[in-house]
């Protein structure tokens, strides 16, 4: 939580939550290809991609 701590509670707590995203949406990522799901895969991968948008965007405001 050190790098994070310019940010406010709210903040921190998106960060906390958008990384606990990020973990489920990587596994799911492995099982989807590793089912052969290469689609779901994909669909997954823009999440991740707009998860990672946001929390970049929050430690923007902080200058983190």
């Amino acid at each position: 939580m050190g790098r994070y701590h310019q940010l406010n509670p709210e903040e921190r707590a998106r960060i906390t939550e958008i990384q606990d995203l990020l973990i489920d949406r990587y596994v799911e990522q492995k099982e989807a290809l590793d089912n052969g799901l290469k689609t779901h895969a994909i669909e997954i991968e823009f999440e991740i991609k707009e998860l990672q948008r946001e929390m970049e965007k929050i430690k923007g405001w902080a200058k983190v």
